[in-house]
């Protein structure tokens, strides 16, 4: 990813971290492209905030289920190269667990 396009993408984290709000969907991933393979098995979820809904990649080797309480938090999005860019993004963890 170059900079300038994880720059603009990043502006948006703000509103995310620290939301909180309820599993409504999960699905666990156990098989994933190479460019996750590190972070297999995961959870894929669909969260409901109260006011809108919204998916996101669950904790590692927490398997999220319908009904649980997360809060938004970074994560890597994949292992990169040891000379590139290390990008982030937003997943969600238990809500006791953050």
């Amino acid at each position: 990813m170059k900079p300038a396009a994880y720059w603009r993408q990043s502006k948006t984290w703000q509103q995310w971290l620290g939301r909180t709000g309820t599993v409504i969907a999960s699905t666990s991933i156990h098989l994933a492209p190479p460019q996750l393979a590190a972070f297999v098995p995961y959870s894929y979820v669909i969260v409901d905030f109260g006011n809108e809904k919204m998916e996101f990649m669950g904790a590692g080797q927490d398997e999220l289920r319908v009904g649980d309480e997360v809060v938004c938090v970074l994560r890597k999005l994949c292992v990169p190269s040891d000379e590139a860019l290390i990008p982030y993004g937003i997943k969600v963890v238990k809500k006791a667990e953050a």
